[in-house]
């Protein structure tokens, strides 16, 4: 397998993956076998007629489009792996050349986590200004612990957005799109709970179509996925892990109030926030007192 890769704009990437005429014979070889089981010749057991006969009757367009589609997937796959992409979502695929006896070609476009460069994220981390948290004699300790909490979000949403500012990177259009829509999920669960109503009379009082709204969260989910990517590759370059045993004991608590969760997604999650969370602390700790 030949694979030439080209980069294209929003992160994108084209690879143009040609497989030699005797590997992908072996998948015409394995579409006739897997087609041929279901077909019924005069003279013989269903699925045990001559390999030319069920040529024959197939026709080589079935046969074909058969082997390229596990031609396809299998490469892909492949190419994907050999050159250490990680996509987003599914590709766009494009048969460039497709004949018996000879090689097969396509092309496969797709959505790539962008290479990020990062500013001195250290010192940038350091320069940020700690406020103290002042609490009064009347105020309660619940009080105090808010007011400390709040004032951490701020502070790490300060490093991190600054540390953002300076970062270089093309933000996938595909994760930007998907940011937008989790917005909107999430004003729809709001709108009732909160206000009382349904979306479709609060989109009337606003004097916006649900499109219109979408379009309003563009900049607000740009910068939240620029800090989400900005922060993972932190985590990736100061080798951030999540202890087993720690991992565990986060995930038992979690399936313990949502019983019944896929037990993959739910590590993949439950890493994922911690590893979030110990990298935040991370930058806070480079703060100056």
């Amino acid at each position: 397998m030949k694979t030439i890769v080209q980069k294209l704009i929003d992160s994108q990437i084209e690879l143009n993956i040609e497989v030699p005429m005797e590997e992908f014979k072996s998948f015409i070889d394995k579409a006739v076998l897997n087609l041929g089981q279901e077909i019924e010749v005069e003279g013989f057991r269903k699925g045990k007629a001559p390999k030319e006969m069920i040529e024959k009757q197939l026709g080589q367009g079935r046969i074909l489009q058969e082997a390229s589609q596990d031609c396809v997937r299998e490469n892909y796959l492949k190419a994907v792996r050999e050159q250490k992409l990680e996509p987003l979502g599914q590709p766009e695929i494009e048969i460039i050349k497709m004949a018996k006896g000879d090689s097969f070609e396509f092309k496969a476009k797709i959505a790539v986590l962008p290479e990020i460069k990062l500013p001195d994220y250290k010192k940038i981390a350091s320069q940020v200004k700690k406020n103290e948290v002042k609490v009064t004699e009347e105020e309660i300790e619940r009080l105090r612990q808010e007011k400390e909490r709040v004032e951490k979000e701020k502070l790490r949403s300060e490093i991190l957005e600054k540390i953002s500012e300076k970062s270089q990177l093309e933000i996938p259009a595909v994760l930007i799109e998907s940011e937008k829509q989790r917005m909107l999920e999430s004003v729809k669960q709001q709108v009732p709970q909160v206000l009382g109503t349904s979306f479709e009379d609060y989109l009337q009082k606003m004097q916006k179509t649900e499109e219109e709204m979408i379009d309003s969260f563009r900049e607000e989910a740009q910068k939240r996925v620029k800090n989400s990517l900005v922060l993972r590759e932190i985590e990736r370059q100061e080798n951030i892990e999540v202890p087993e045993k720690e991992l565990q004991l986060e995930m038992d608590k979690i399936a313990k109030v949502n019983p019944g969760l896929d037990q993959s997604r739910l590590k993949e999650y439950t890493e994922s926030v911690i590893k979030n969370e110990k990298t935040l602390e991370f930058l806070e700790g480079l703060v100056k007192s």
